[in-house]
């Protein structure tokens, strides 16, 4: 019977006698919604970018220290 319900979800069409019966439940479809996708999409670019920011300013520490003998003030 697995076997008829992953070919009636397919799209398969099976030999006649081998697959009679009809699922009985309806294929998993899913929907996000814009509005989930957005909020989504605006989430992980403001983590990206406070990641990316703390990132660098570890890196800008760095090289400043590595080359704070190296600067002129006058």
């Amino acid at each position: 019977m697995s076997d008829c319900l992953i070919k009636a979800f397919s799209g398969c069409a099976c030999p006649p006698g081998e697959c009679a019966e009809k699922p009985l439940t309806p294929a998993p479809v899913t929907f996000v919604s814009w509005r989930t996708q957005a909020i989504a999409c605006l989430t992980f670019g403001f983590l990206a970018a406070i990641v990316t920011a703390a990132w660098m300013e570890t890196e800008f520490k760095n090289q400043d220290l590595s080359h704070q003998e190296q600067v002129s003030w006058k």
